[in-house]
């Protein structure tokens, strides 16, 4: 089924993110790609080392969302000079859009694509965090884990001259696997370019999460021997100049398909490769050129500069089709890109494996007129929902089978985020609760916050004259990040305990006197 997105009332952003690894974009960035401001942030009372940016809706939220909590990370529009609507990093977020979880990753980095995956047979979460230039160029990134208590539990980062980009990282076993990017020199006159130029190699890696080993790598240029995919299928142009790497593939996203066998997303191909990674040969390919595919397919369900493909049972394959763009070029601090071919849309489409032809099935547009100029996801949701991040603009939406808008969530300008997945979590944080009092005539307000945890129902305050004398004095249900807990009188010294259905403690803050005001009960250096 076709679905058609109302026309929402926000805005499309006229200044497009440039992807980290779109090495043609024009330095624009006035202060470091860290710097944030909180205005337009939350403020919590019991955490004021947490700004993560406020996020909006002008759609009501309707029922028949599916169970899970949006798994997402907040990156920047690298276009745009002013800073940061709060920190950068991994975020959850409830249906109301409230934070469930945030970690700060700290000054001139960026976070992107977090997600809930299995190590060791138990939930850990995954995210990439990393730097990049004011051109636009990743110069570091690596993948970190962390278990249901946010403990980390590993991090690696490229080996052999390779950086880990942001697009995919995949844990299976005990090994991990990633996008990576790599400069080559080339001579390039062949394809318009220059005799001193260079590739930006993409290529698919398999890390051992232990030891951070490079176990495997498959790239498309294959350096030395004959490219895995020709640069010729490029569909972005060699860039004239020398100094300027060729973005001639993109790789944005991997997928283990099983069989030995890998689904590999190439956006400058257009092009998606499965690959048998014990032969490293090509398989079969599906493209929106068709003279680059396997499968012949209608024109409704041929796509360009597409992200996120990825392969469901029955053979079913989802694309973010962002129909948009190729980069012709930058200056005097813009970017100038091509006509889009169409509007973007989340995509599915059907292979017949026998006859090596594809069938059209839905698609989720946004409006006619709506253009993703790169990044995007399109997530196949239990129960027939469909999750779209709508890439370098600052929105994404759950909509049912039908396309109907059940959830739009909007980031504050210049914030968006690469991808969302809705994903179930259960949070147990190995730190404790925290904490705060403020005083105003006699009267206390406790503030009360466990950043991460899923299972608090409700919150009691413990308060007295000293540590040892202190007794239950209130109690709330839980609302939200941060409970206000009002109180008739006021104390020398608080605790908050959180409590879950049963009434059950499941963790105790520090104490914190009326004096200090807060406690934010994370351990020294984390």
């Amino acid at each position: 089924m076709s679905g058609s997105m109302p026309k929402l009332r926000l805005s499309v952003i006229a200044a497009l993110l440039v992807a980290v690894t779109m090495v043609l974009a024009p330095a624009a960035q006035a202060a470091p790609i860290g710097a944030f401001t909180t205005k337009g942030t939350w403020r919590f009372v019991s955490r004021p080392d947490l700004h993560p940016p406020k996020l909006t809706t002008d759609v009501k939220t309707q029922r028949g969302l599916a169970a899970g909590y949006f798994m997402t990370a907040v990156f920047k529009n690298l276009t745009q000079t002013k800073p940061m609507i709060g920190q950068s990093g991994p975020l959850i977020l409830d249906h109301n859009l409230q934070p469930v979880w945030f970690r700060n990753v700290g000054p001139n980095v960026l976070a992107a694509n977090l997600r809930v995956q299995t190590l060791g047979g138990k939930p850990v979460l995954s995210w990439w965090q990393g730097t990049v230039s004011d051109t636009g160029v990743t110069t570091s990134g690596r993948d970190v884990v962390v278990d249901q208590h946010y403990r980390q539990v590993a991090s690696i980062q490229g080996a052999d001259g390779w950086i880990i980009s942001e697009h995919e990282m995949i844990i299976s076993g005990s090994n991990a696997w990633v996008t990576a990017y790599k400069t080559v020199p080339a001579d390039l006159r062949a394809y318009g370019g220059v005799a001193n130029g260079s590739v930006l190699d993409s290529a698919v890696q398999e890390y051992d999460l232990k030891t951070g080993q490079l176990l495997y790598t498959w790239d498309a240029l294959n350096p030395g021997g004959t490219p895995n995919i020709p640069l010729s299928q490029s569909e972005q142009k060699a860039p004239s100049a020398a100094g300027v790497p060729w973005d001639a593939y993109h790789i944005n996203s991997v997928q283990l398909a099983g069989h030995e066998t890998f689904l590999v997303s190439m956006r400058n191909t257009w092009t998606a490769y499965l690959v048998n990674r014990l032969t490293n040969a090509i398989e079969w390919t599906v493209s929106g050129n068709p003279k680059n595919s396997t499968f012949t397919l209608p024109a409704k369900a041929q796509f360009q500069w597409q992200h996120d493909v990825e392969l469901h049972n029955g053979n079913v394959l989802s694309v973010f089709d962002d129909a948009c763009c190729a980069i012709l070029g930058a200056s005097g601090g813009h970017t100038k890109f091509g006509t889009p071919s169409g509007p973007s849309r989340g995509l599915v489409i059907k292979l017949d494996l026998t006859n090596h032809t594809g069938s059209f099935v839905s698609q989720y547009v946004r409006g006619k007129n709506f253009n993703v100029a790169f990044l995007g996801n399109t997530q196949l949701l239990p129960g027939g929902n469909v999750m779209l991040t709508w890439g370098s603009t600052p929105f994404f939406t759950e909509v049912n089978q039908k396309g109907k808008v059940l959830l739009d969530g909007a980031w504050p300008v210049p914030d968006l985020n690469y991808r969302t997945y809705v994903q179930k979590w259960t949070g147990i944080p190995f730190y404790s609760p925290s904490g705060a009092v403020r005083d105003n005539q006699g009267k206390g307000t406790v503030y009360a916050s466990w950043d991460g945890d899923t299972q608090v129902v409700s919150w009691r305050v413990l308060a007295g004259s000293t540590a040892k004398s202190l007794k239950a004095v209130a109690s709330k249900t839980k609302t939200g990040f941060e409970t206000t807990i009002p109180l008739t009188s006021s104390f020398k010294v608080y605790e908050v305990q959180a409590l879950d259905a049963h009434h059950h403690v499941l963790g105790t803050s520090a104490s914190f006197p009326t004096k200090t005001s807060s406690n934010s009960g994370l351990p020294q250096g984390y």
